[in-house]
């Protein structure tokens, strides 16, 4: 088990009384995603017909997530087990805790998880978290939304929350780049073959029109070039619509 993993795994999300079982399904779905395995419910067990519920959203890649869920009757009884405690709200006002984008309390979480667990906690999907339950919290975050929306969907804030994690974790380890796809630039090589071709059809333009703007138009092409960085594929794309160009104009000759 590597280093991100080791800390991954010190992450809980704590669900306070959600409402839906299909939410506590799809927040394990969502946390499993990121590397986050413990999940925690405030409230009563689920009975059977709610856990089958649970499971579908959860699908069989985050089942195990359910099958290890923990339940407590309040949260109190819980904050003992976490060096931090991050509470999720919608809700803004002067009675509120400072809060701060998930990215940025991300920042602040990934120091604290070398020194122990830390928890992500979600309030019920009707009214979220109070006051009373965000004063347990040494944390608040609030994820940001365009107008006319107040909040969002349960299981998408864990997914917010628990990916802004994931990333500050990799940036921790300089992995935040890796295995990502990142199309090859164009090399001097290609690009000059690419300018090659370019310039023949240019000048065959201007011997069909009797101008003179060859010279011009490729400057102006390897100006732009230059500013937007060509991609490998990209130039071989423009070199091969150039001799396909110049296929028509050698048929036009004959």
């Amino acid at each position: 088990m590597n280093q991100i993993e080791t800390l991954l795994g010190r992450i809980s999300v704590i669900l306070l009384r959600p409402k839906y079982p299909e939410n506590i399904g799809s927040a394990a779905r969502a946390a499993h995603n990121m590397g986050v395995e413990r999940l925690v419910v405030i409230g009563a067990p689920l009975a059977p017909e709610a856990m089958e519920q649970a499971r579908k959203t959860a699908t069989h890649n985050a089942a195990h997530l359910l099958e290890g869920l923990r339940y407590s009757d309040s949260l109190t009884a819980v904050t003992d087990d976490y060096a931090l405690l991050v509470g999720t709200t919608a809700r803004l006002g002067r009675q509120r805790m400072p809060m701060a984008a998930p990215a940025e309390v991300a920042e602040l979480i990934v120091p604290t998880l070398a020194h122990g667990p830390v928890a992500l906690l979600f309030g019920p999907e009707d009214k979220g978290l109070s006051n009373e339950d965000l004063a347990c919290c040494g944390l608040v975050t609030t994820i940001q939304t365009a107008a006319h929306f107040a909040s969002i969907n349960l299981a998408q804030a864990v997914a917010i929350l628990c990916y802004e994690l994931y990333q500050g974790l990799l940036r921790m380890e300089g992995l935040a780049a890796q295995g990502l796809y990142r199309p090859r630039a164009a090399s001097r090589e290609e690009l000059a073959s690419m300018f090659q071709v370019a310039g023949k059809v240019l000048r065959g333009l201007d011997q069909l029109s009797g101008g003179d703007l060859a010279e011009t138009r490729l400057r102006h092409l390897r100006q732009v070039a230059q500013r937007c960085v060509l991609r490998a594929r990209e130039a071989k794309l423009l070199k091969d619509t150039c001799r396909q160009v110049q296929r028509v104009l050698a048929a036009n000759d004959e």
